[in-house]
């Protein structure tokens, strides 16, 4: 397997999705994740959908948990304290994601766990940064989506603003927070020193709309919104109507465009004037009259099923395919190719086993991930304090006195 994480271990100060992400990677690449929680509640995230999701063990805890070790630790006592603060001694990194000022507080900020452990890489995400004017609000995605532009990029023109239909701001902050401990963890091999970590929300939405920023911060480009057409303006791009559903092609330029046409039965069509090139756009097939042509294009493909027109475009090497579920794609198309999942056998509160993702990624052919199953709450408490060099009746009194909750 691969591990290059196998002798790290990491302190999770997280809890919801953005910050569980950073230490899902983390641990997916070997590390031994150390997830500390509430005694009582733990991660918000482990309450599921009320009524339908093992207690305790919602569908999302568990994917974005297996393979941790809980440890349920009461911080507001000072003897939790105190085995939090022997657990960072310890601990390459530590990633938090409270808000901003809390853990000054309780004494676990960046100057004064350094101090403790000058090598620890310690990763604070948030919604708006540490500093500025906006780093006491609260960061959650829908936020963040509607404040740096996203939502004004999603839908049709002169339609309401729309979100992203999933946390996507959440799941990119956790991946640029993976990648900077990752970077850190190097560094700290070159310098001995650790560091500390600063990974807001907010920027990484920027990150993610790239294309979009470096059209404003370089060129003063404003944000088009494109809904589901093509952000090639190409009449053989986008998203059309079928005869059983929705297809997505991307024939984007004007030598894809003519052989899209000869797929749907049309090649004629290569000599309307609505076809006519009108002009460049980085290669694009950009035409005399956009909406006329897609209007023809469109017409031509509810003729046919999803299905056979997205084994056609395929075959001709014109990227296409049939829009679906999650589910749809899950239990079908993903089965015939090399997978990221992993089969966990044996995961608490399940009656079956249950598939879980890796860290999205194949080395040597082989996805990398854990298989191993999402902690109870407390579920490691014992074990992490016994490797503390706490004894059997620090424990007992630890339990007794509700600062450790063991399962």
């Amino acid at each position: 397997m691969f591990t290059p994480l196998a002798a790290k271990r990491v302190v999770d100060l997280t809890h919801v999705l953005a910050g569980p992400y950073v230490t899902h990677v983390l641990r997916q690449l070997g590390a031994d994740v150390i997830k500390i929680e509430r005694p009582g509640t733990g991660d918000v995230m482990r309450a599921g959908q009320p009524g339908v999701s093992p207690p305790g063990f919602g569908a999302q805890f568990v994917g974005l948990n297996a393979g941790k070790r809980s440890l349920a630790l009461d911080l507001k006592q000072a003897r939790g304290q105190d085995i939090l603060r022997r657990l960072v001694a310890q601990a390459d990194v530590l990633v938090e994601n409270l808000r901003p000022g809390e853990l000054r507080r309780l004494k676990f900020d960046y100057e004064t766990v350094s101090a403790l452990n000058p090598r620890l890489v310690y990763c604070s995400i948030s919604g708006w940064g540490q500093t500025g004017a906006f780093a006491q609000r609260a960061g959650y995605d829908q936020a963040i989506q509607a404040a740096t532009g996203v939502m004004m990029m999603q839908g049709e023109p002169g339609e309401p603003p729309l979100k992203i239909g999933f946390p996507a701001i959440d799941i990119a902050t956790g991946m640029n927070g993976a990648c900077a401990v990752l970077a850190a963890l190097l560094e700290r091999e070159r310098t001995g020193r650790g560091c500390r970590i600063d990974v807001a929300m907010a920027d990484s939405a920027l990150m993610l709309m790239i294309p979009a920023t470096s059209n404003w911060t370089v060129g003063r480009l404003p944000s088009e919104r494109f809904g589901n057409r093509s952000l090639a303006s190409s009449p053989t791009s986008g998203v059309f109507e079928t005869a059983d559903g929705w297809l997505s092609v991307a024939a984007n330029t004007p030598e894809q465009g003519r052989r899209a046409l000869q797929i749907i039965g049309r090649p004629e069509l290569q000599d309307d004037p609505r076809f006519a090139l009108a002009g460049a756009k980085g290669g694009f097939f950009v035409v005399a009259d956009l909406d006329g042509a897609r209007a023809a294009f469109a017409a031509a493909l509810r003729a046919r099923s999803a299905g056979d027109w997205e084994t056609a475009f395929n075959e001709a090497g014109i990227a296409c395919a049939a829009i679906r579920s999650i589910d749809a794609y899950l239990d079908g198309a993903y089965r015939q190719t090399p997978g990221v999942l992993h089969g966990i056998a044996r995961q608490p509160g399940y009656d079956r086993p249950v598939e879980t993702l890796g860290a999205g990624f194949r080395v040597d052919a082989a996805a990398v991930g854990a298989d191993a199953p999402a902690p109870a709450l407390g579920g490691d408490s014992r074990s992490v304090l016994r490797e503390l060099g706490l004894s059997d009746d620090d424990i007992v009194s630890l339990e007794r006195d509700n600062v450790v909750q063991a399962a």
